[in-house]
């Protein structure tokens, strides 16, 4: 499931086995939101490192990455609880940009 929500930011699903299927990707995404609370904190483990990997990609001053998961696993992501946390998290971002925070 990839779901484009306000024009800017793609939803996707980590299935409970780790795996993501293909992103479908346009020009005018720049935030995207992990869905990860079906996946147990075992799986995560192994995954973590893309997860990192794929946060590090996304420029900071145009972009954001959220992760929606009821595991905390590393301090340099931005985990939420909730899919309305990960949309309200993508704002501030959002609005901190344009003020040029």
């Amino acid at each position: 499931m990839n779901d484009l929500v306000n024009g800017n930011t793609l939803v996707f699903k980590v299935s409970e086995k780790g795996e993501i299927e293909e992103l479908n990707i346009t020009g005018d995404v720049t935030n995207f939101v992990a869905d990860m609370l079906d996946v147990t904190a075992e799986v995560i483990e192994i995954i973590k490192n893309n997860l990192i990997t794929f946060g590090q990609s996304i420029d900071p001053k145009k972009g954001s990455f959220v992760i929606v998961s009821t595991h905390q696993f590393d301090d340099n992501l931005n985990i939420v609880p909730t899919m309305q946390e990960a949309f309200d998290y993508i704002e501030m971002e959002e609005i901190e940009r344009q003020l040029d925070f």
